[in-house]
């Protein structure tokens, strides 16, 4: 078994995970400051109340926030949980559609089609790997291109010899470069 080494990388992409964790930091603070505002308006008109009515009777301080903090804590809960998994689907979609695509382009080549598209959308994330994607497939076609070629000249440069150990690897190799497609 190898050591297990400790990762000593903590912002992969600085940029995109600093912008997410402020952005998540920026909810936070919102959601807190509403909540604190709820809390001052009911107290406010439960104390407004509480001394314009002239035979009012307070009860204690604590049976009289109990229900007050625990309805707003739960709106406050209820709210924060809406709202972040609805940021959250909002942010994942620019990183699950990239990979999303990758996977696709994958798949796409380990059927043998040459995949017409690898960009991203411009706001996605991972568009460094996307490119180098590309580049990656745009190489392949290249390659096969070329392979093409040289069966052709093969093929040609094979015919007078008459060799069937020859005309039959030219075969396979012909068979395997046919398998490859363009898809759209």
């Amino acid at each position: 078994m190898f050591p297990k080494k400790a990762r000593r990388i903590v912002l992969i992409d600085t940029r995109f995970q600093l912008r997410l964790a402020g952005a998540f930091l920026v909810l936070q603070v919102i959601l807190t400051w509403l909540f604190g505002f709820g809390l001052y308006l009911f107290m406010d008109s439960e104390l407004k109340t509480g001394l314009a009515s002239a035979h009012a009777s307070y009860r204690s301080l604590e049976q009289m926030l109990l229900p007050i903090v625990l309805v707003l804590a739960a709106f406050s809960l209820a709210l924060s949980t809406a709202m972040v998994t609805g940021f959250v689907v909002i942010l994942s979609h620019r990183i699950a559609g990239p990979l999303f695509r990758f996977r696709t382009v994958l798949e796409d080549l380990a059927s043998r089609r040459l995949p017409t598209h690898t960009q991203l959308r411009p706001d996605d994330q991972l568009v460094e790997v996307a490119t180098s994607l590309g580049r990656a497939v745009d190489t392949l076609a290249s390659d096969l291109s070329a392979l093409h070629a040289a069966a052709a000249e093969l093929r040609q440069a094979a015919a007078p010899l008459q060799n069937s150990a020859l005309d039959a690897a030219v075969a396979r190799l012909d068979q395997t470069l046919a398998s490859w497609q363009c898809s759209s």
